[in-house]
């Protein structure tokens, strides 16, 4: 009986020791394992029953008689991944709806008739827009969407990727002034192994991948068109991919020297998004929700593009509701909870080149000075397009999205819409925002 006794002892002992033995070895994923786990976890679409092809240049311009549906549902079109909210309260967004705001006259050098917020949205010339101001609803209105429809936010999404870039930078895990060949050994011996990461924030890496060169988004030999097959906007060919995404923009070269030209490109996006996964260890997904959705009291979860290769849309097809993203501009002022920007960043943010943003530098930056002339538009920086005189700072998307804030206003302007015809109704939004902040009932 004492035999068994001690046997059994040793038994339950080996058997612990082995456990913990077992436990200590188990080791964090890699990045790639995190990665092939959100693309096999992913809701559908998957890459094989890919409902839309953007190569269309009917959508490929982003109008057409189904676009609102397609940039309201993108989810049922395009493999995405969740961001998820977790189990972090909503927070809570009073209203206190103006009477008058809706009839206020917009004006815009842009534009030769005057306008006004319920004129646009009994035109439908949005799909969604709302405004906050000192933390309350003043204005709210869907006129071509669900306020529960996720909707695409175009080039909106860079900012989420500008403010990830500058909370790492307030860790300590990456630096502004630090190269690209400091994180990613691709591009180490090649013409951008120099390129800092500032030239990435403020677009002026010189990299010879444009989108404003012609056939960019047609000709399927264009480095431009492969970035958006490799990260499944353009539906994945078949077979794989001959090399990386990163690869190629390594081996695309540069056109110019870095911090030459402002030139407009995702691509600078993406090297950004590859940079802040290799520092963190973390898919792009999961740096959004651990760094601002979990944060913001979003009231759902929100969704971005993610290929078989694990090729996050941080550069534009980002999914959410208006209100999700009213809160994240919230969460730059002082009327949240829990602010996601630090004083650095926001520093950051005010801090660019006016000489820079005057320069000639493609259709964008056209587009950006002649939309708000003579209303403060100062410079750009940190993937936010325009930074005001004022302070104020705004982000456009393709299609008619945007994000406007104001935190010295407490001011946040978030709409979505979709072009449908041949005409340039859909941009009244983005060209008239400023004018919309710069009423007098904001001064107060």
């Amino acid at each position: 009986m004492l035999n068994n006794k001690l046997s059994l002892k040793v038994l339950f002992t080996l058997s612990l020791l082995l456990f913990v033995g077992c436990k200590k070895q188990v080791k964090e994923p890699t990045l790639e394992e995190k990665i092939v786990l959100a693309v096999e976890s992913r809701k559908i679409p998957t890459s094989k029953d890919h409902k839309v092809n953007f190569t269309i240049p009917e959508s490929l311009i982003g109008r057409g008689p189904q676009i609102t549906e397609v940039f309201s549902h993108m989810e049922n079109y395009i493999p995405t991944i969740l961001i998820e909210k977790g189990n972090t309260k909503t927070t809570k967004l009073p209203e206190n709806i103006s009477q008058t705001l809706g009839q206020e006259i917009l004006t815009s050098a842009y534009f030769e008739k005057e306008t006004s917020l319920d004129q646009i949205c009994d035109e439908k010339q949005v799909n969604g827009v709302i405004v906050l101001h000192k933390g309350q609803v003043v204005y709210e209105r869907y006129p071509e969407m669900e306020p529960s429809d996720k909707h695409f936010l175009g080039s909106v999404s860079k900012t989420f990727l500008g403010t990830i870039i500058a909370l790492l930078a307030d860790e300590g895990k990456l630096n502004e002034q630090d190269s690209i060949g400091q994180y990613l050994t691709e591009f180490k011996g090649k013409p951008l192994e120099n390129v800092t990461i500032e030239n990435l924030l403020r677009m002026t890496s010189g990299i010879n991948c444009r989108e404003s060169d012609e056939g960019s988004f047609t000709d399927p030999n264009h480095c431009f068109y492969k970035l958006l097959q490799h990260s499944a906007v353009y539906t994945e060919p078949n077979p794989r991919f001959e090399e990386s995404l990163i690869e190629l923009l390594s081996n695309s070269g540069k056109i110019e020297p870095a911090g030459q030209t402002f030139d407009y490109t995702s691509a600078n996006s993406v090297i950004l998004t590859t940079i802040a996964e290799r520092v963190s260890s973390k898919p792009f997904h999961q740096l959004v929700e651990d760094y601002i959705w979990t944060k913001i009291g979003a009231e759902d979860d929100a969704r971005v593009t993610l290929s078989s290769t694990g090729v996050a849309g941080s550069y534009g097809p980002m999914l959410m509701r208006l209100r999700d993203l009213a809160r994240y501009g919230l969460a730059f002022t002082d009327d949240t909870a829990t602010k996601i920007a630090s004083t650095r960043y926001i520093n950051q943010i005010h801090t660019g080149d006016r000489a820079l943003f005057r320069s000639e530098g493609g259709t964008d930056q056209h587009l950006r000075k002649k939309y708000y002339e003579g209303q403060g538009a100062d410079f750009q920086s940190y993937h936010w397009d325009v930074i005001f005189e004022d302070g104020d700072f705004l982000k456009t998307g393709f299609g008619g999205q945007g994000l406007y804030i104001s935190p010295t206003k407490r001011l946040v302007i978030a709409f979505f819409s979709a072009k449908k015809n041949e005409t340039n109704n859909n941009m009244y939004m983005t060209a008239l925002v400023r004018s919309l902040a710069l009423l007098e009932s904001f001064k107060e």
